[in-house]
């Protein structure tokens, strides 16, 4: 019975505080699911035409269900490294904010491109975010995992990761790029205004 007990207090943790991450999980699976790109993706024609949740939306509809699982793996993956940090409603909101930050980069710096969709631009942010969030993470392994971000950055521009074949589409390298500064500098500004608010509310 104890051992029981304990399994459903693990399962009940795991649920509870990162519910956030579920929910985004649920979200790709409704937008891929309930019309697919065709009605959510990064369209330049159609958020021109007026369809401006297409903005936000790009990055919370996959290409097709491997794109989708690929992604949701990624993201397990991602909040499993760096836990506390992006619990909560974290994955949410820094996934809106970053995704926002990625499409309003791709519309000023990519015009040519008239389509995106995926969550891999929005995961690179997170990664990012994650590195300056997790303060309870030995500062070395923050200081291993920035410089491997960085290496990937730079590689899959040289080399074929074999990512496009899996999602029958090229890879949207800036978005991934962007993504990773977008998720730098939001997690940065969080942490300043909330050392701020601290320090105000000590005094």
């Amino acid at each position: 019975m104890l051992a029981k007990s304990a399994q459903f207090n693990a399962i009940t943790n795991l649920i509870t505080h990162y519910w956030g991450t579920w929910l985004l999980l649920v979200i790709w699976i409704s937008t891929q699911y309930g019309g697919g790109p065709s009605l959510w993706d990064y369209s330049r024609a159609a958020i021109t035409d007026g369809q401006l949740w297409r903005v936000l939306s790009g990055h919370f509809v996959h290409l097709n269900t491997t794109h989708l699982l690929m992604n949701s793996l990624g993201l397990l993956g991602i909040v499993g490294v760096w836990g506390a940090a992006l619990n909560g409603a974290r994955p949410l909101w820094l996934s809106m904010s970053i995704g926002l930050g990625i499409s309003v980069s791709l519309w000023l710096g990519e015009p040519q491109l008239q389509h995106y969709a995926g969550a891999s631009g929005v995961l690179h942010g997170l990664f990012a975010a994650g590195i300056i969030l997790a303060r309870d993470v030995d500062l070395r392994f923050r200081f291993f995992a920035g410089a491997a971000l960085i290496t990937k950055l730079i590689a899959e521009t040289q080399f074929n990761t074999g990512s496009a074949e899996l999602i029958g589409a090229p890879v949207i390298h800036a978005a991934h790029q962007w993504g990773a500064v977008w998720g730098t500098l939001i997690a940065s500004v969080y942490l300043a205004f909330n050392w701020a608010f601290n320090l105000a509310r000590r005094r």
